[in-house]
């Protein structure tokens, strides 16, 4: 996988004599002659431009391919949080494809499938994708989620990533970072042939059944990011062992050791995920120090050369907490900075510190 290029460039100006001020009540040594001279300068420092500061989010995003399956099994169903698995991955997966969509070519599918369930035990079959990868997608992902409620059935895990390889298979878009997001509460319980299956937890047929096919999906090219909203109790049927060990076989563990599947619960462990596969590897910060800025006249904060409110909680605000001057963006405009949907964070101020003397 080739390097990609993401940095963060921190640029300060200096404004020089246009943010200092000048004492002309007085004629200075060497009369009119000399305070000519010196008003002169005063004005060449008013007409100067404003102290500035930027911090400029420099990302070459790497292209993208990540198709969503979602598991809509009647287990589904079961309460978790103040409503169930599959709202709290539904909330989670929508908000994901609203802000990488500019960055990521979403598709979708789900499991069990439409159709083609003809000779195997209910819900044992899957379907290809509905929604095919595309950019800016969010709306129609977000249509197919809306209209994907659980169902009566089970969970072809190992039918639907085959699936899901099938597709990339047949896909010509010159597009090789490629990835499956399976999203999931952890009890795959369909063989690829689409019988129940036998067995349970880790060494159940349908888990490696599901393994084999991660593990196509990865010699094909492709990286299987695993997430579960399952709870303790889906321990106790080995549904997050299977997951662990489909999650390390997908080449995008959230980490060597147990568990590798990322979970509801962290959801910025995820977005950090996702922003990785697209070659964002620093997350931008919020904060752009000033060298010293008057604070008696007017400062403006930009995102993307648009002017946003200075606002404690929904804007911009000074931070003294640290060792200088300092301005923060908080709210959803730092949401906005820290998830690379802007490219430029520029300050205008007053307050210059003074050149060197030469």
């Amino acid at each position: 996988m080739s390097a990609i290029r993401t940095s963060l460039v921190a640029l300060v100006i200096f404004g020089g004599l246009g943010c200092a001020g000048v004492d002309d009540s007085a004629t200075p040594v060497g009369g009119r002659d000399a305070a000519a001279g010196v008003m002169s300068e005063v004005r060449k420092a008013a007409e100067q431009p404003p102290c500035h500061a930027s911090n400029l989010i420099d990302l070459d995003p790497r292209p993208t391919d990540m198709l969503i399956l979602l598991d809509r099994s009647g287990s589904m169903e079961t309460a978790f949080g103040s409503g169930s698995r599959y709202q709290a991955l539904a909330t989670l997966l929508g908000d994901l494809v609203t802000t990488y969509q500019q960055h990521i070519r979403f598709g979708y599918m789900e499991m069990p499938g439409r159709s083609g369930c003809e000779g195997q035990a209910v819900g044992c079959c899957a379907s290809p994708p509905s929604v095919e990868l595309a950019p800016d997608n969010a709306p129609a992902v977000l249509a197919a989620i809306a209209n994907a409620a659980p169902v009566e059935g089970n969970t072809p895990t190992a039918s639907a990533l085959l699936q899901a390889k099938t597709y990339y298979d047949a896909l010509d878009d010159g597009v090789n970072n490629r990835f499956v997001l399976l999203a999931t509460d952890g009890v795959p319980d369909c063989t690829l042939s689409g019988t129940l299956s036998q067995g349970a937890g880790d060494v159940s047929s349908a888990c490696l059944d599901a393994l084999a096919e991660v593990q196509g999906l990865v010699a094909a090219g492709a990286k299987v990011i695993v997430l579960s909203v399952a709870d303790e109790g889906a321990a106790s049927t080995g549904g997050t062992n299977c997951l662990d060990t489909l999650a390390h076989a997908g080449g995008a563990a959230i980490s060597p050791g147990s568990p590798g599947y990322y979970s509801v619960a962290t959801p910025e462990q995820l977005r950090t995920a996702i922003e990785q596969s697209f070659g964002a590897e620093d997350q931008p910060s919020c904060v752009v120090k000033l060298p010293s800025v008057d604070t008696s006249r007017p400062v403006i904060v930009e995102l993307d050369g648009n002017a946003i409110p200075n606002d404690l909680y929904r804007g911009w605000h000074f931070d003294y907490s640290l060792t200088q001057p300092a301005i923060r963006v908080t709210g959803e405009y730092c949401d906005r900075i820290q998830t690379f949907q802007v490219s430029s964070f520029e300050v205008e101020y007053s307050g210059c510190e003074m050149p060197a003397p030469p």
